[in-house]
């Protein structure tokens, strides 16, 4: 089984280069970087078009909900061939776009148990929602507790040392947007 997935950046692509093989490992990902929002949305098409030239068995499209007030705002910004494509029943669907709510840093601040093993201490505690966060003010905050001055982390880096303790299972328990990507990629593999 093969899925495509289209991501914003670099950090995106090394979290879930490793995420996704490690807990779907028979299955082959091919994940593209394509090095920003704006390209990914406008790319999103050649995208479409090349997963299912390959023959792949869904296509999924991540990207951070940034600053756009609802989902359905973020998901205007496609032509209207993506917009279609997005609007069939689930089990129809071949193409995928899923948001994080306030960014992918949300959805590591939902597992609290990664957080804390890679900033002890900090002490991390998730609220039942991370949506409700400002994500990268709190992780710049996580840091500086752990490492005494103020240094926004790498991003690159902290996606690297992140996905081999991310546990989806505790990270869908505090995002919905990360509930609703895994759901729809553990259904989408199921088919």
């Amino acid at each position: 089984m093969r899925i495509g997935v289209g991501v914003e950046g670099a950090s995106d692509r090394e979290f879930w280069d490793k995420v996704l093989r490690k807990h779907f490992g028979n299955v082959h990902f091919d994940i593209r970087n394509m090095k920003s929002r704006e390209k990914l949305i406008r790319n999103t098409p050649r995208l479409l078009d090349s997963f299912r030239s390959l023959r792949y068995t869904a296509g999924f499209v991540l990207m951070d909900r940034d600053r756009d007030p609802c989902i359905a705002a973020a998901i205007e910004q496609f032509d209207r061939v993506i917009g279609d494509a997005v609007k069939l029943p689930a089990n129809e669907r071949f193409l995928f776009i899923c948001l994080a709510v306030r960014g992918l840093e949300a959805w590591f601040l939902a597992d609290p148990l990664a957080v804390n093993t890679l900033l002890p201490r900090a002490n991390y505690a998730a609220p039942p929602e991370t949506a409700d966060l400002n994500p990268k003010q709190v992780l710049s905050e996580l840091w500086k507790k752990q490492f005494g001055q103020y240094s926004a982390p790498n991003k690159i880096r902290f996606s690297q040392m992140m996905a081999p303790k991310f546990d989806p299972s505790r990270a869908r328990q505090r995002s919905s947007s990360f509930d609703y990507f895994w759901t729809r990629m553990t259904t989408a593999l199921q088919s």
